[in-house]
């Protein structure tokens, strides 16, 4: 009698043995291909053009405003002689254009603008974008059936000269104010100041205030 328990009791283990692992690869499976379709969500970018001795670069998803802008940018910087007004002016254009066109973002991560911004600002800027204006955004594949803003026009009504310290550094620095449109309008920001700092013979964003703060 014990015998026959015994091989119940083995059977059993056995059963349940496979049972789970039976579970386990099906879990395993699931998995992995949620994690491959999730992936296929996100696109990849293409890298058209660079700037190599500033570290600003062009991609195939970038909107059409913005390839403009950095024709624009990238003719002033290959002049013999830079004009940093003209510098500053269209950065902060390729900024916005960029920032505030979401329809090409794979998601609240992939946030646009921030190889113009100061490197010791960024990883702020990052988080605070993530959390307000990018919030809601999924991924890129699914854009066309979402209500998304496309920066249509920019027009730069103001440009200063002054100066910005950072911590014991004082900075030459440019403000420039600008406004600019949508193809539609969903209530997005449509005007701000921006300050740059110029930085080795490069400059960086420092500051955006909203004209309405």
């Amino acid at each position: 009698m014990r015998k026959v328990l015994n091989k119940n009791k083995l059977f059993y283990f056995v059963m349940i043995s496979l049972i789970l692992v039976v579970i386990i690869v099906i879990g395993v499976k699931f998995t992995l291909e949620f994690l491959v379709k999730d992936d296929k969500n996100v696109v990849t970018k293409k890298e058209l053009d660079s700037l190599e001795l500033y570290g600003y670069t062009l991609d195939d998803y970038d909107s059409d405003l913005y390839k403009e802008y950095f024709n624009d940018l990238k003719s002033t910087l290959n002049s013999k002689e830079v004009n940093y007004e003209d510098y500053a002016k269209e950065i902060v254009k390729l900024f916005v254009s960029d920032f505030y066109t979401l329809d090409n973002k794979n998601d609240k991560n992939d946030i646009g603008g921030i190889q113009f911004i100061y490197d010791d600002l960024k990883d702020n800027f990052i988080l605070n974008a993530s959390d307000t204006v990018y919030k809601y955004i999924k991924n890129i594949t699914s854009s066309k059936n979402r209500q998304l803003p496309v920066v249509s026009k920019i027009n730069v009504s103001d440009i200063s000269e002054n100066t910005y310290k950072i911590e014991n550094t004082e900075y030459s620095s440019y403000i420039v104010t600008l406004d600019w449109s949508y193809e539609k309008d969903y209530g997005y920001e449509t005007s701000t100041k921006i300050t740059l700092i110029k930085k080795d013979n490069k400059l960086f964003i420092v500051e955006k205030v909203s004209n309405n703060e």
